[in-house]
């Protein structure tokens, strides 16, 4: 990723999770408390646009909680503390990305078609049905029983989304021009 998306991250917990896999270290009491007032009012703002009320909370209670429930270890060296993610945070952070991935719509369709096929073995029915659900939010519609189709570049999502749930070996993605496409493209009004 590399670039911070202020999107992603909701609530406080959550950003301290988004923060320490980008490997953030906050250097001072007073720098600390600046950030996370500046964090509070971000947060603020966006529930505001959204119509909604923010979750904010103390600091040290979202600290706290972290490390209670493993998502997150600390080391302090003098004035500074390394926040890091255990592997359950990690897993924590996959699932909000999971959660928040789409897939933008170019302003120019290029007139190809993604195909997507998948034959996941049924000892990973979960794996399978995670990741059908997730490729049908991400608007693919049903060809074929394990056949997807999708208008636009989605190669990175849904190699990420194929890694993330362990399937991407049964996972296969076609990049191929239709024919007679009209109904698939009254279906994505292109």
């Amino acid at each position: 990723m590399g670039v911070f998306d202020f999107e992603k991250p909701q609530t406080l917990p959550q950003w301290i999770i988004f923060l320490a896999a980008t490997g953030v270290t906050l250097s001072s009491p007073y720098g600390t408390r600046q950030f996370i007032k500046e964090l509070r009012k971000h947060i603020e703002a966006k529930a505001k646009e959204k119509n909604c009320q923010a979750v904010t909370q103390n600091l040290s209670q979202a600290l706290y909680r972290l490390k209670k429930r493993r998502l997150i270890t600390m080391h302090t060296k003098g004035d500074t503390t390394k926040i890091f993610l255990t592997e359950r945070g990690r897993l924590r952070k996959l699932e909000y990305d999971l959660d928040r991935l789409s897939i933008s719509r170019p302003v120019k369709w290029d007139r190809s078609w993604r195909f997507l096929l998948f034959d996941i073995p049924e000892n990973n029915r979960t794996g399978r049905d995670s990741f059908r659900g997730k490729i049908e939010d991400l608007g693919f519609i049903q060809f074929q029983k394990s056949v997807w189709v999708y208008p636009f570049p989605c190669e990175r999502e849904i190699d990420f989304v194929a890694e993330s749930l362990g399937v991407a070996k049964f996972i296969t993605l076609l990049v191929v021009a239709v024919q007679d496409d009209s109904p698939l493209r009254k279906h994505f009004d292109l």
